[in-house]
């Protein structure tokens, strides 16, 4: 027993770990899921039991972000640990002057260091990836009947739909049972797993029960100010609000606009609160298989979001933009020597899972990487970290800090939220002469040298 506990300790403390000494690695993101969970209080009718178990097991990283608004860039910053404005990866669609990735893939690396390395369900942008000794894409979900299916990438997202179908029948559900089954496998490696859910991205489908668990009548629509959100923000803020990835208008509306017009607001927020209380459910099988390990080695378990996602704030919905909601992702973990239940409100974001994982393990974190290990802050809550930087586009930066968001846009314009008093972002304090200071300091954090790639004007140009 006292064997063990000091391989515990060394492992949480980062000292270097022999091949018999190294812990299994699991790995989970969710797509498009924002705050809106138990353990973050992201919305008060959240329902996520175990991803809030989880919570309660280790350490929730309750301000954490991603590092680009967008499925793609995000997962591409994520799995190779640079930082998009060093690639020019901004969008979902691909720029021609972007920079190729020459360094391995967070499971590649794995691959090289000994482990055995399981992908499946979206864990790269469109799926489990290259690298690994088993990969899994997920299958398809069932479709509503014929006439009913009002999915489209181009169309609003008020695509929730109550399938008449039992879990079984879902990808995601089968994603798990995948990774159940692999996890279960003895072999003398250890193990790297990384798996991806797909809930609740568009579609917003999901079984019928889920629907339920959220009456239409009992629908909590984001808070709003009393004044217009858009009176104090800049020009090129209030073009990204109407804009949904900057996707072409609904015959001149805007996504909010059209949802407002056609009273799909509680429809669509139902239909994501479902999709959560989903994906929770899978989720939960695997975890709940974690809790004995084949290999009798210890554990350490990670999971995040690619991003935020709006439903109504500030005039928007889904994701491209770079303001809380957009940003803000659960990050928890789980590892030897961890307090149960403990928090830390250090800032952290995705372009630190790659050293962190690789911190975990035991193994050396290679120089390439631009995150920093979050070993410090599992050791000691308080330990303070630099602001985190979100980009969208070439030169449409946030930096966000414990206390304070701020923005720049590529046309200058800059928006700057005191969270102390102002979680909503409703009050832009960026002509506010009390604040030159806090402004100044944060733009120093932006940085001075990006790669073009696309910005987001070339976007309104195509679409508008």
């Amino acid at each position: 027993m006292r064997t063990i506990f000091a391989i515990l300790f060394c492992t949480l403390m980062g000292n270097s770990a022999t091949a018999d000494e190294q812990p299994d690695v699991v790995f989970i993101i969710v797509d498009d899921l924002n705050d809106w969970l138990g353990c973050l209080g992201g919305h008060p009718d959240a329902k996520s039991p175990n991803i809030d178990a989880f919570a309660a097991s280790g350490m929730l990283f309750r301000q954490a972000y991603c590092n680009s608004p967008q499925c793609r860039p995000s997962r591409t910053s994520l799995m190779s640990g640079v930082y998009p404005f060093k690639t020019g990866t901004y969008f979902n669609a691909k720029g021609q002057s972007e920079a190729t990735i020459k360094t391995p893939t967070l499971q590649q690396f794995f691959v090289n260091h000994g482990y055995r390395v399981v992908s499946g369900g979206k864990v790269h942008h469109g799926g489990p990836g290259s690298s690994g000794d088993a990969l899994f894409k997920r299958p398809r979900d069932p479709r509503p009947p014929k006439g009913e299916d009002n999915f489209g990438a181009l169309n609003p997202p008020n695509d929730g739909y109550a399938l008449d179908v039992a879990d079984e029948e879902m990808g995601d559900y089968k994603v798990a049972q995948w990774a159940i089954g692999q996890w279960q496998k003895r072999t003398n490696q250890p193990l790297f797993m990384s798996i991806g859910f797909f809930r609740p991205h568009r579609p917003l489908h999901a079984p019928q029960p889920y629907f339920k668990q959220f009456p239409l009548e009992t629908i909590q629509r984001p808070a709003e100010p009393d004044d217009d959100d858009w009176n104090d923000m800049p020009e090129f803020a209030r073009r990204l609000a109407r804009t949904h990835a900057h996707k072409a208008l609904h015959n001149g509306l805007s996504d909010h606009e059209y949802i407002v017009a056609h009273d799909e607001w509680d429809r669509t927020i139902q239909a994501y609160h479902a999709s959560i209380a989903f994906v929770d459910q899978q989720i939960g099988l695997l975890l709940k298989s974690l809790e004995s390990n084949p290999r009798k080695r210890e554990t350490v378990v990670m999971l995040v979001s690619d991003h935020g996602w709006h439903l109504g704030e500030k005039k928007h919905w889904c994701k491209g933009a770079i303001w809380e909601q957009t940003t803000h992702i659960p990050c928890i973990v789980r590892t030897p020597g961890v307090q149960p239940g403990s928090a830390c409100d250090q800032p952290v974001s995705l372009i630190d899972v790659f050293p962190s994982l690789v911190d975990l393990a035991g193994l050396p974190v290679p120089d390439f990487l631009d995150g920093k290990s979050i070993r410090p802050q599992l050791r000691d809550p308080s330990v303070q970290r630099s602001p985190v930087i979100s980009s969208y586009g070439a030169g449409n930066t946030a930096i966000r800090s414990t206390r304070w968001r701020y923005i720049r846009y590529e046309d200058g314009s800059e928006e700057l939220y005191d969270h102390q008093v102002d979680t909503n972002e409703w009050t832009n304090q960026a002509g506010n002469p009390k604040y030159k200071k806090v402004k100044h300091s944060l733009s120093r954090m932006i940085p001075h040298e990006q790669h073009p790639g696309l910005n987001v004007q070339d976007w309104y140009d195509r679409y508008q």
